[in-house]
C-alpha cells in the first residue's frame, strides 16, 4: 500500500485475483441448466435425439451468454494490463461489476426457463448493467495516476470505454423492443453486438500494432 499524495493506492494483485475466481465460478455455473428430463433407462434413440433436440434453446442461451462473459474477462484483463495501481473507489467498482456478473447464471437460467418477455427483459438488464459497470471500470481506472504505462493511445481508451457501453446500448434496446411485445425483434436485435465487438476489436488491435511500430523506431 502506498499514499502518493492524498491518494491511498494498492496494488490490484488481490483484486484480479478474487475477480479471475468469481468469473470462474459464474461461467460455470452456466452449464448447469444444461440437464436432458429425466427418462427410463431403456429410452428409444429417437427419444434422446428428440430429447436432446429440445435442448437447443437452453444451448443457444448457454452458448450465447458464455461467449459474453468470456469477452468480458478478456476485456476485463486486458484493461488491468495497463493498470498498476488501484484505489478505493475502483475496489468498489469492481465490487459492482462482479455483483451484476454472479446475477448472470441467474438471468441465463430463467431465460432458458422461462418463454415470457419478462424473462428476457430481465436477462437483457442484467447484461446491460454488467456493460456499463465495464464501461465505468474503464472511464474511471485507464488514466493517471493508476496507469502502469503513458503509451495508451486515446483510441485505445475510447474502445475499453465505447465497446462496453454499445453493447450494454444494445441490450437496452432489446429490453424496450420485447416490453413493447416484439420479442423476436428483439432477440434478433442482439446480433448487433456482434459488429460492435469486431469494429472496437479491430481498432484496438490497429492501436497496439501501431504502439509496438512506435517503439520500435524510437
Amino acid at each position: 500500500m502506498t499514499e502518493p499524495g492524498s491518494r491511498e493506492v494498492f496494488e490490484p494483485g488481490r483484486l484480479l485475483a478474487f475477480t479471475d475466481g468469481v468469473f470462474g465460478v459464474a461461467i460455470t455455473l452456466l452449464v448447469i441448466d444444461l440437464r436432458l428430463p429425466p427418462g427410463s433407462t431403456n429410452v428409444s434413440d429417437a427419444d434422446f435425439l428428440q430429447a436432446l433436440m429440445a435442448m437447443g434453446p437452453k444451448v443457444y442461451v448457454f452458448a450465447f451468454t458464455f461467449i459474453l462473459v468470456g469477452v468480458s474477462w478478456l476485456a476485463h484483463h486486458r484493461k488491468f494490463s495497463y493498470i498498476d495501481k488501484i484505489d478505493s473507489p475502483l475496489l468498489w467498482l469492481n465490487l459492482l461489476f462482479l455483483m451484476a456478473l454472479c446475477l448472470v447464471p441467474f438471468a441465463s437460467s430463467v431465460l432458458s426457463g422461462y418463454s415470457s418477455r419478462f424473462a428476457f427483459v430481465l436477462y437483457a438488464t442484467v447484461m446491460a448493467l454488467l456493460c456499463i459497470l465495464s464501461t465505468g471500470l474503464s472511464a474511471y481506472g485507464l488514466r493517471m495516476p493508476f496507469l502502469a504505462t503513458r503509451d495508451l493511445r486515446p483510441s485505445q481508451w475510447q474502445d475499453m470505454v465505447f465497446a462496453p457501453l454499445l453493447t450494454g446500448v444494445v441490450f437496452m434496446i432489446a429490453a424496450g423492443l420485447a416490453l413493447g411485445g416484439l420479442e423476436r425483434t428483439a432477440g434478433w436485435s442482439l446480433w448487433a453486438i456482434l459488429p460492435v465487438m469486431t469494429f472496437f476489436g479491430h481498432r484496438s488491435r490497429r492501436a497496439v500494432q501501431r504502439s509496438m511500430q512506435v517503439n520500435e523506431n524510437s
